[in-house]
């Protein structure tokens, strides 16, 4: 691999005229003189999707082709990149090898003057995954050469050559995916089984069979009478029978798991996943919407892109009498507002046992997260022993980090490479291509004219019976491979001048950036907690604990601290000349512990923040300890012992445990502002 050997630029912004070639022809003449005065350095890019893996061609398999065409051409090999299971369609950013090879090309100087390809397609199979990258190394003065068919771009022939691959590829995929698509679409709108995961309660019959599979009802009415199995649709129809009679989702979970009913993967039932698949909609509408879900590709307006959604109607399970009986049992109260504590990082929290920990519920004296693995998803689950997080530090430290990333304007100018894509910072020259492609398609059309006017005259010299329709056929005969070529040129401006438009988009970003953090400036400083809560939410914040995290306890948080923390008071250091003052207020005695080693223990506990099962024993039991401390709390004495102390030397209590944490976040500058636009519109009409 090539190490150029220092920090490399980022890539993704935009950049000076300064920083590229201002001359293709002068970028690709200084690579011929170099080729012809020493050994050019090359370097391979190997690509291979998942399918190609699954059929055997492997990066191993690929790369020998292209040292075999370096060493014949006598090109010094000097590193390899390699996407393995990447996709064609993918543009360079996305692909991590061919991304640091864009990086290192950027380096100056150079540090290779070849691409080499097995072939076209390993640069990609979409116009936007293909020319891009290819266009800003012509224009760094590095070339692509094509080992299927030896060419490269460094000619005029080349490079159309390369065009004409890049259409072909991409038509190719077009081709496949709508043949896909199509066949997927019509079976959809025959009712068939279009694949994916089938809906719980249902199963495919006739399952590759051509035409044939579709979803029916997974229960006993195909079976043999004395069937045993308890299907899907048997658990649904006694999961809604309980529900009605008891109005409680655990206990529904319970009596199934009882009766012999599992999940689909085995498991037992959970009160969750009980509740979720009894009131999908898919079953109480018995219907299912292909191309529906947020995740379908979807054109400008909207639409999908490759056919119309779709609604396969299925078998009902339940009767509309049953449904309206099972929606009117799960209809609850209006819920009252929540006076509980706001926790801003609940459901965002990483646990150990990969969980996610939310917040511990308002009946405590401190904030604190506990892992829903704790609880059982069934009964007699087995739950995991996290620790008990305190809330306010690791709060407090992941609102630090959203402050100061919002905040400052250059780490998001660095971060926001994967949001703007690869055109915002592309050093490719598009207007010089619209301009070369507007002079093709003039003179593809110039020849289109002359080619009809010419044909037209000899076909009509030839004979001087042919009838005007039989001209006509002639010259479409004729003329139709130029058009084709003109249609072909127009459809590849138009895809250029769309990139540049993408490109240019880049700078509304920074104005975007720019006004964001203005606005975290202006409204982070003191933003309540609901607000905050809001803000990471939009952010879909994830947080991680690095090392030790600050636990929190499962009942109540040491009432011998917060009695020093609420008089805001220091821990006294007992000494002799102290005891002398504490001495004569003791009127009791210990038949196992002197009072002064029981004080001593206690005050040990509150300077080191020792949970009290872990007081050294030299201070005797734990248990002890705790009861006398709170016996002198109730009766006073404890308060006497420190004014008797007041005056003693002393140390602050322990400071709060600061977290190591990972934050990550998607920031989306226009969700984060249109957030600001609509708090100030409602802040304005309160």
């Amino acid at each position: 691999m090539i190490d150029p050997g220092r920090a490399l630029p980022r890539w993704g912004w935009p950049v000076s005229g300064a920083d590229v070639s201002k001359n293709l022809a002068g970028s690709i003449e200084t690579a011929r003189k170099r080729a012809t005065t020493s050994k050019l350095r090359a370097v391979d890019y190997l690509r291979v999707s998942t399918e190609e893996q699954v059929k055997g061609y492997g990066i191993a398999y690929t790369g020998k082709r292209t040292k075999k065409h370096m060493g014949n051409k006598g090109w010094e090999h000097v590193g390899t990149y390699a996407d393995e299971g990447f996709s064609g369609s993918l543009e360079a950013h996305e692909r991590p090898d061919l991304n640091r090879l864009m990086q290192d090309a950027r380096h100056i100087p150079r540090p290779f003057d070849v691409v080499c390809v097995p072939e076209e397609r390993a640069i990609g199979r979409a116009g936007r995954a293909f020319w891009p990258w290819v266009w800003e190394l012509e224009d760094l003065g590095v070339f692509v050469a094509i080992v299927k068919g030896d060419y490269d771009n460094t000619t005029a022939e080349g490079r159309s050559r390369m065009r004409k691959a890049a259409d072909r590829a991409e038509d190719e995929r077009e081709t496949i995916r709508e043949r896909t698509q199509g066949g997927i679409q019509e079976k959809a709108e025959e009712g068939g089984y279009v694949g994916g995961k089938v809906p719980f309660g249902y199963r495919v019959i006739d399952k590759g069979v051509k035409g044939e599979s579709r979803l029916v009802i997974d229960d006993c009415t195909d079976c043999h009478p004395s069937c045993v199995t308890r299907h899907e649709a048997d658990f649904l129809r006694a999961g809604r029978k309980y529900f009605v009679e008891l109005r409680d989702w655990n206990e529904v979970a319970t009596r199934c798991n009882a009766d012999g009913y599992r999940k689909r993967n085995g498991e037992l039932w959970g009160y969750h996943s009980a509740r979720q698949q009894i009131l999908s909609g898919i079953i109480l509408e018995a219907r299912q919407v292909f191309r529906g879900s947020r995740y379908v590709q979807r054109d400008a307006d909207g639409n999908p892109v490759y056919g119309e959604s779709v609604i396969i109607k299925l078998d009902p399970i339940f009767t509309p009498e049953e449904i309206k009986e099972l929606r009117k049992a799960n209809e609850k109260p209006p819920r009252k507002p929540s006076t509980s504590r706001v926790y801003t990082l609940s459901g965002q929290i990483l646990s150990p046992c990969g969980k996610r920990y939310i917040g511990g519920g308002k009946g405590r004296r401190e904030k604190q997260y506990r892992c829903q693995g704790r609880t059982a998803e069934y009964a007699g689950a087995p739950t995991c022993d996290c620790v008990y997080l305190r809330a306010e530090p690791v709060e407090e430290e992941a609102w630090k980090k959203v402050k100061r990333l919002l905040g400052n304007f250059d780490q998001l100018k660095t971060m926001a490479d994967d949001w703007i894509g690869v055109r915002a910072g592309s050093r490719s020259n598009f207007a010089e291509r619209i301009a070369e492609l507007d002079k093709r398609i003039s003179t593809q059309a110039k020849a289109v004219n002359v080619t009809i006017s010419m044909t037209a005259k000899q076909v009509a010299l030839e004979n001087d019976d042919i009838s005007e329709e039989e001209v006509e056929k002639r010259v479409s005969e004729v003329v139709a491979p130029l058009q084709q070529e003109l249609a072909k040129l127009q459809k590849d401006r138009a895809d250029i001048a769309s990139w540049q438009e993408e490109s240019d988009a880049a700078g509304e970003r920074i104005t975007q950036l720019i006004n964001l953090v203005e606005m975290a400036n202006r409204r982070l400083l003191n933003m309540p907690l609901e607000k905050q809560r809001e803000l990471m939410v939009l952010l879909e914040a994830e947080v991680t604990i690095i090392g030790d995290p600050p636990q929190g306890r499962k009942g109540q948080p040491c009432a011998l601290a917060a009695w020093f923390s609420e008089r805001d008071l220091e821990v006294p250091v007992m000494t002799d000349e102290g005891w002398s003052r504490v001495a004569p207020l003791v009127d009791w005695k210990s038949r196992n512990l002197a009072p002064r080693t029981v004080l001593a223990g206690i005050l040990y506990k509150v300077r080191t923040d020792t949970p009290w099962k872990n007081i050294p024993s030299l201070f005797g039991s734990p248990a002890t300890l705790q009861t006398y401390w709170t016996r002198w709390r109730k009766s006073g004495f404890w308060e006497q012992v420190m004014e008797a102390l007041a005056h003693e030397r002393s140390t602050p209590l322990p400071a709060p445990q600061l977290p190591q944490i990972k934050l990550r976040c998607l920031i989306e500058p226009e969700v984060l502002l249109e957030s600001e636009c609509r708090s100030s519109e409602s802040a304005a009409r309160d």
